[in-house]
């Protein structure tokens, strides 16, 4: 016969931090191959690791000066337990792919935070296939390569203001149907930006709804589609630390020059299945994309 077990004393800890990062490209949730840190503001010395739980959660644990706050007793993590901590503490967050698929970025959080974390900058995802629940963004690197087939979009932006390249631009691309997507250069101002081809046309526009005596659409390989592209800069230099997403989704307009005649606030490239976009400055040097920023941060 076993002995009775006498429990001596419950242990609860509460993690700091947990977050899901998601693929701007295609919603999908990524977990492996990331290395995610945390730190005091301004203290990258006393970073912190993070570790992946089974659900592909990123947990931050052990940071500075929220050790005793994650082992709180009994009662960790219960409502009574949140609603008597004292004042949160600002931490930064930075995230590195190991596979080359993202670009780095860094964020900002106060902790510890409840639930799962979410950026308050980052509204709705833009794309159907997003998932709903509280994640961080990442936006795809240059290297990146797809195993599926999807729509790409490749520039060198650079910005004639600053003569420089475009670090950590916004890029939008709007497509046939109103679904936009959203992509970032690299600190050499490179631009990969992957997105779901648009629906194939089927029809002329105005034809009537039934489509069954219509002619079929052209062949997938010869479908193009119209894009809007929007670009948003606020010129900084690249340094070593990874951009804020945060304040890179709050950059104002740039102009865009289709020539070197003058910038404009919207170009409108066409896309062709099967082949990557690449958009330049016709007759600009180095075959870069010019841009110039027309706005001030808000």
């Amino acid at each position: 016969m076993r002995p009775a077990i006498h429990v001596l004393e419950h242990v609860s800890r509460v993690a700091p931090l947990g977050i899901r990062f998601r693929d701007e490209a295609t919603g999908a949730w990524i977990n492996e191959g990331l290395r995610v840190s945390a730190f005091p503001v301004g203290q990258p010395a006393l970073r912190r690791e993070s570790v992946v739980n089974r659900s592909g959660i990123h947990l931050l644990m052990n940071l500075p000066g929220l050790r005793d706050l994650e082992f709180g007793g009994e009662h960790a993590g219960d409502d009574v337990w949140w609603a008597t901590l004292p004042s949160r503490r600002p931490y930064t967050v930075e995230v590195h792919d190991s596979l080359d698929r993202f670009l780095s970025c860094s964020f900002r959080a106060q902790l510890p935070h409840r639930g799962l974390f979410s950026l308050d900058c980052v509204a709705s995802p833009p794309s159907p296939l997003s998932p709903p629940a509280p994640s961080v963004p990442l936006f795809s690197a240059p290297t990146r390569q797809s195993a599926v087939p999807m729509a790409v979009v490749r520039a060198e932006l650079w910005d004639t203001k600053a003569k420089a390249p475009a670090a950590w631009a916004l890029v939008e691309v709007t497509s046939t149907g109103g679904v936009t997507a959203r992509g970032m250069t690299d600190e050499r101002g490179r631009l990969a930006l992957f997105f779901s081809y648009p629906a194939p046309v089927d029809f002329a526009p105005g034809s009537p709804v039934d489509a069954s005596s219509l002619p079929p659409g052209p062949p997938l390989l010869e479908q193009t589609w119209p894009l809007q592209l929007r670009v948003h800069h606020d010129y900084r230099a690249p340094g070593t630390a990874p951009p804020d997403v945060c304040t890179t989704l709050s950059q104002p307009p740039a102009g865009v020059w289709a020539d070197t005649g003058s910038p404009q606030a919207l170009l409108e490239p066409t896309l062709r299945y099967g082949q990557e976009l690449v958009l330049r400055t016709q007759d600009a040097p180095a075959s870069r994309l010019w841009i110039t920023p027309t706005g001030s941060p808000p």
